[in-house]
């Protein structure tokens, strides 16, 4: 069974249909690319797997269930899934306070943060910013604190919106490497839209 499941997917804002019949499975472990051109629905459609936005009609089933239906399956599912926008959004704190957020909203030891934060602040290779205020950070640096702090809650599903879009080309290499290596080293299902062939290969 798939981990997620869209079926006959249509969004709709006011007249104009940006996404029409969509239907696509998505297996626990697999990386599922979104390729296409700017304005084609990739970011709609990621925002509707996360549940940020409803559907016009159709169905999403996150495990089985229909996550469209009922408002306590959707509160479960959007907590096992995590969401890297394109522009990273990044908070007036330390780059170690950005990461560790997401834990400290889900009430764990301040041990286990610490561990947890430490651990992923080495894999995105930040470990020498922690004390940094996130917002002093390159483009490239954000964008792999908006990683990390996805990645430290051990989502079950990483959807990346266009993760390199606006980085130069050593960000973007820095970058492509640290989603490589997630795929390599994590369980994690991933959703990625990207413009660029070469990324969903």
């Amino acid at each position: 069974m798939s981990l997620i499941e869209v079926v006959g997917l249509q969004k709709n804002y006011g007249e104009r249909a940006i996404l029409r019949n969509i239907n696509i499975s998505i297996d626990k472990g697999e990386v599922f690319a979104l390729i296409g051109p700017t304005g084609a629905g990739k970011t709609t459609l990621l925002r509707l797997i996360d549940l940020l936005d409803w559907p016009t009609s159709g169905k999403i089933y996150f495990d089985g269930i229909d996550v469209t239906q009922s408002g306590k399956a959707r509160t479960e599912a959007r907590r096992k899934m995590a969401f890297v926008f394109q522009k990273p959004m990044v908070f007036n704190a330390t780059v170690y306070d950005n990461i560790a957020y997401g834990l400290k909203w889900r009430g764990q030891n301040r041990g286990d943060i610490r561990q947890k934060v430490n651990n992923i602040l080495e894999l995105v290779g930040l470990s020498t910013y922690k004390n940094r205020n996130a917002r002093t950070l390159s483009g490239g640096e954000a964008q792999r604190v908006a990683i990390a702090r996805a990645l430290v809650i051990e989502p079950e599903v990483l959807l990346l919106d266009e993760p390199t879009a606006n980085l130069d080309p050593i960000s973007t290499a820095r970058t492509e490497d640290l989603i490589s290596r997630i795929i390599r080293q994590y369980d994690t299902t991933i959703a990625m839209a990207t413009h660029d062939m070469s990324q969903g290969q």
